[in-house]
């Protein structure tokens, strides 16, 4: 058996280099494919593709047998599949599927591209593998903002996101809200700042007859708007928002004032607002994630305000009944 002289430090190297590859091709992979897991799932497979790479090194320098085995494409296969039922496992078989061909497309131009930066930053007896892992990577992240803005979504989703309590009369509801940079709605009477929101996410707080109110004023009947004034209770809290949009000028939504509204953060504290609400007829989300827009004039105007005010008291006197009983209840 010939004699190899092994440097540890070399070989830890390429292996833990071996295992951020692995790990952000899986990373981008559920991603890209917006299929969840876990870290710790991720950390599982990654390590069951670099001990493949392991035996692979071992085998070509004939430290053990089956190079050629482990070389082997339906072996290669194989790990690839574990890899990826480590990661996603249970899902259907043509979800898996999917999420195999997203894995081997994003792995087949990350590794190109590594392996064509390694030749060209050295040369051909001497290519510098460092620099072509370090292309690679950068080509996945790459690959995962062009295609699909996954990092933008992560800032989105862990930043931009707070849980939105809306309470009126007895009743609340905890809904999920963005803060929405193109949102600049402000009611025409009061000036106030308008958060958009899905009004089945609001349904057990407003009476019924809004609810139909707000399907038909979006199929262009605005009769409906008659309709809502005849609820007595309600017809002081409601407002007419006019909104352009692309797709749609001139356009209305059904807006309410509610008696609170408060962003919940256990880490620095709630922050009562009072805009007024308004109801959108469809999903803003198509991913559930979040029910509401709320524009950032919101959360600013809030955090100007005086420190010796009582922002309960306020939004309890200018919120509902006793609030609009002095402007214009006309709508």
């Amino acid at each position: 058996m010939p004699e190899y002289t092994l440097y540890v430090d070399v070989w830890l190297l390429r292996l833990s280099a071996n295992f951020a590859f692995e790990y952000l091709l899986l990373w981008a992979t559920a991603a890209v494919t917006r299929t969840p897991t876990s870290s710790k799932r991720l950390a599982a497979a990654s390590l069951v593709g670099t001990l493949h790479y392991l035996l692979y090194l071992l085998a070509s320098l004939q430290i053990i047998p089956f190079y050629g085995l482990l070389r082997f494409i339906p072996v290669v296969v194989i790990v690839s599949i574990l890899m990826i039922l480590i990661t996603f496992y249970p899902l259907a078989k043509q979800r898996i599927l999917s999420i195999l061909g997203h894995f081997y497309v994003i792995g087949f131009v990350a590794a190109g591209a590594g392996i064509g930066g390694a030749y060209l930053l050295g040369d051909f007896t001497a290519p510098r593998f460092p620099f072509g892992i370090l292309i690679s990577i950068v080509t996945i992240l790459i690959i995962a903002e062009l295609g699909w803005g996954v990092i933008h979504q992560r800032i989105i989703h862990s930043v931009y996101q707070l849980p939105l309590e809306i309470t009126c009369g007895e009743k609340s509801v905890m809904i999920r809200a963005l803060i929405d940079t193109g949102n600049n709605l402000r009611d025409p009477l009061s000036r106030q700042p308008v958060i958009i929101v899905e009004h089945e996410a609001v349904a057990s707080l407003i009476p019924q007859t809004i609810v139909k109110a707000v399907r038909s004023l979006e199929n262009g009947d605005l009769t409906s708007i008659d309709r809502i004034v005849e609820e007595q209770e309600w017809a002081a809290r409601l407002r007419i928002i006019p909104f352009s949009s692309i797709g749609k000028e001139n356009g209305l939504l059904i807006g309410f004032r509610p008696d609170r509204v408060r962003f919940v953060n256990e880490a620095s504290g709630d922050l009562d607002v009072q805009p007024i609400i308004a109801l959108h007829p469809r999903i803003l989300d198509p991913e559930g994630e979040y029910e509401a827009l709320v524009p950032p004039t919101v959360l600013q105007e809030a955090v100007a305000l005086p420190k010796n005010v009582d922002q309960e008291q306020i939004t309890v006197s200018e919120g509902g009944q006793s609030h609009a009983a002095s402007s214009n209840p006309k709508v």
